[in-house]
């Protein structure tokens, strides 16, 4: 059985919502939730706390998707670079133009519920055989860049 194969039976079985790392992850996303108070208490501006929760929220994603097996892992990253243009998701200076600082705090503890909507097995799929036929043909593919 191939590392896809292998891959793809995983996610057919718990789906990616239902993953062990995704409930931990979710799990402190969630964790998070109690930060902005603390910030606040402690004196940081409402922005300040927006791009901290933001900053946070970003590197929780960025260890967990780490963590996913590796095509996941780069089937991941590749489709966060094609929504957002970075494959660790959308920066802060876009949320911004469309969030608000309180919106981007509230956002920052909430997992999102519809993530086999959004990566979706078909996906993986067609995203593997442009992978697998531009990995056999030399060409080195960076997950950190979304591109190859």
């Amino acid at each position: 059985m191939t590392e896809f194969e292998k891959e793809i039976a995983q996610i057919e079985t718990t789906g990616l919502k239902n993953s062990p790392l995704r409930k931990e992850y979710e799990r402190k996303v969630h964790e998070l939730r109690n930060l902005p108070e603390t910030l606040k208490a402690e004196g940081f501006a409402e922005e300040e706390i927006a791009r901290i929760m933001h900053e946070k929220r970003r590197e929780l994603g960025r260890l967990y998707k780490e963590a996913a097996p590796p095509l996941l892992r780069k089937y991941i990253f590749a489709a966060a670079a094609e929504k957002y243009g970075d494959p660790l998701g959308p920066s802060y200076e876009m949320l911004r133009k469309k969030k608000t600082c309180v919106q981007i705090i509230e956002s920052a503890s909430r997992p999102i519920e519809n993530l086999d909507d959004r990566l979706t097995l078909d996906g993986f799929r067609k995203w593997y055989i442009t992978y697998e036929n531009t990995h056999s043909a030399g060409e080195e593919y960076d997950e950190h860049q979304g591109n190859h």
